[in-house]
C-alpha cells in the first residue's frame, strides 16, 4: 500500500471498493457495480506469461463494494485481478493444460490413499474377526495387535471420509460446513492413535522382554493410556490454538496445517525415535539369545535380519522418512503407498501369514472334518498352557515367530 497515493474515501454518498494495491499494481477508489481497467505488469517474475501486445487487465466491483473474484474464498489481493487479458491465447491454454495436470496428478494421489486405506480397512477387519474367533489367540500380545488394528480402521475410514469431502465440488466452491472441521480433527486423531499404538507395540514388547512391569495388567493398561488417552490430550491442544489463532471464517477446513501441525508432527517423530531405540534394544536380546541357542549357525544373522523387516511395519519405523517433504510425483506416490497400504501389510504379516493363527485355523478344519475329540482336547490343553505363559516368554515365542517368518 506504501508503493500508491491514494486520497480519502470518496464523500459523494456512492458505495465505492476500497482503493488497494493487488502485490503488481494499484487500483484506486471504484464505484460499486462497475468495472475498472488497468495495465499488465511489466517488471514481474510472471511477466513472460503476458504476452498480449494490446492486453490489459481488470477489476470487477460488485454492487455491496466488494472487490470481486471467481474463487470466493481468495484472500489475497491478486487474485482478485483478472489478468488473463494480458496473455495470448496460446499462453492461456498451454497454462491450462499444466493445471489440468497437475490437478489429475493431485486425483492420482488422493485415488491411492483412499484404494490404501480402503483395502487395509478390510483386512484389518477380517484379522479382528479371526483373532474374536479363536480363545487360543486371546492373549494380551494379541489384545495390542488388536487395539493397533482398530486404530488403522479408524484412521483409514475418517481419512476416506475427509479425502472424499475435500474433492467434492460443492466443498470446492462453498464455505465448508462445522462438520469437515469436525473431520480434519478426528482424523489427525485417529491418526495419532495409529502411532500411539505402534508406540505401544515397541513399549510392550520391550518392557515384556525387560521383565519391568510386576503386573501384565498395568503394561497393558498404560499402553492403553499411550494409546488412546494421550492422543486425546494433544489433538484437544491443537484444536484449541487452531480456534484461538487460526482461521476465523469457516471457509478452509483447516486445509492449511502450517505451522500448527508441529503440534502433531512433533509427538509422532518422538514416538518413532522411541520405537528406533527399542528396537535395537530388541534386536540386540534377540540377537544374544540366537548365539547361546546355536553358537556356530551362521543363520542368526539372517533371523535377525528377518525379525527386523517384520517388525519395522508394526513399529511404524519406515514413517520416519515421511517428514521430509519433496515436491516430486514419485515420491507423493510413494509417500502414499506406504502411508495407506501399512494396514495391509500388518494385517498380512502379523495375522494371514502369521504361523500360529495358520496353525489354530488348520486345527480348527482338521476338527471340523474329522470331528475329533482328542483334537480339540490337544488344542485346549495348549489354550490353557499358553495362558500361564510369563510376559517374557509371550514376547520370546513372539520374537521367534518374526524371526523365523519368510
Amino acid at each position: 500500500m506504501e508503493m500508491c497515493d491514494f486520497g480519502p474515501y470518496p464523500a459523494d454518498g456512492r458505495i465505492y471498493c476500497n482503493a488497494t494495491f493487488d502485490g503488481v499494481q494499484c487500483w484506486n477508489y471504484t464505484v460499486a457495480g462497475s468495472l475498472t481497467i488497468g495495465a499488465c505488469p511489466q517488471n514481474h517474475p510472471n511477466s513472460i506469461l503476458f504476452d498480449n501486445p494490446a492486453g490489459f487487465s481488470y477489476r470487477k466491483c460488485d454492487a455491496n463494494g466488494e472487490w470481486w473474484s471467481r474463487n470466493k474464498n481468495a484472500t489475497h489481493e491478486f487474485t482478485k485481478t483478472d489478468y488473463r487479458p494480458c496473455a495470448s491465447l496460446y499462453t492461456l491454454q498451454k497454462a491450462n493444460s499444466i493445471l489440468a495436470v497437475d490437478k489429475n496428478r493431485v486425483k492420482l494421489v488422493m485415488y491411492i490413499y483412499i484404494s490404501g486405506y480402503v483395502l487395509s480397512v478390510m483386512l484389518l477387519i477380517l484379522a479382528l474377526m479371526i483373532f474374536g474367533a479363536f480363545k487360543q489367540l486371546h492373549c494380551k500380545r494379541v489384545t495390542i495387535h488388536s487395539n493397533l488394528f482398530v486404530s488403522f480402521i479408524l484412521s483409514g475410514a475418517s481419512w476416506v471420509i475427509y479425502y472424499s469431502l475435500m474433492m467434492s465440488d460443492s466443498l470446492e466452491s462453498n464455505q465448508r460446513p462445522i462438520w469437515c472441521y469436525f473431520m480434519h480433527g478426528l482424523a489427525l486423531y485417529t491418526t495419532l492413535c495409529k502411532y500411539a499404538w505402534m508406540l505401544s507395540e515397541g513399549v510392550f514388547l520391550h518392557f515384556s522382554l525387560m521383565q519391568v512391569f510386576s503386573s501384565r495388567n498395568k503394561l497393558l493398561i498404560t499402553c492403553c493410556i499411550i494409546g488412546w488417552v494421550l492422543p486425546g490430550v494433544i489433538i484437544g491442544a491443537y484444536c484449541i490454538v487452531r480456534t484461538i489463532v487460526g482461521e476465523k471464517k469457516l471457509e478452509r477446513c483447516w486445509t492449511e496445517t502450517r505451522p500448527f501441525i508441529w503440534i502433531i508432527s512433533i509427538p509422532i517423530i518422538l514416538s518413532l525415535v522411541l520405537n528406533i531405540i527399542f528396537l535395537i534394544n530388541i534386536m540386540r536380546i534377540l540377537s544374544s539369545k540366537l548365539r547361546s541357542v546355536n553358537r556356530r549357525n551362521g543363520n542368526q544373522y539372517k533371523k535377525t535380519a528377518r525379525a527386523i523387516l517384520i517388525l519395522v511395519p508394526l513399529l511404524g519405523l519406515q514413517n520416519i522418512l515421511m517428514p521430509v517433504v519433496i515436491d516430486s510425483l514419485a515420491y507423493k506416490i510413494f509417500a502414499a503407498l506406504v502411508t495407506s497400504y501399512q494396514g495391509a501389510l500388518v494385517a498380512v504379516l502379523f495375522c494371514f501369514l502369521n504361523g500360529e493363527v495358520l496353525t489354530i485355523i488348520k486345527r480348527k478344519l482338521c476338527n471340523c472334518c474329522s470331528n475329533s475329540r482328542e483334537e480339540t482336547e490337544k488344542i485346549s490343553l495348549k489354550s490353557s498352557t499358553r495362558r500361564l505363559q510369563t510376559d517374557q516368554e509371550e514376547a520370546e515365542v513372539f520374537l521367534d515367530g518374526c524371526a523365523s517368518s519368510v
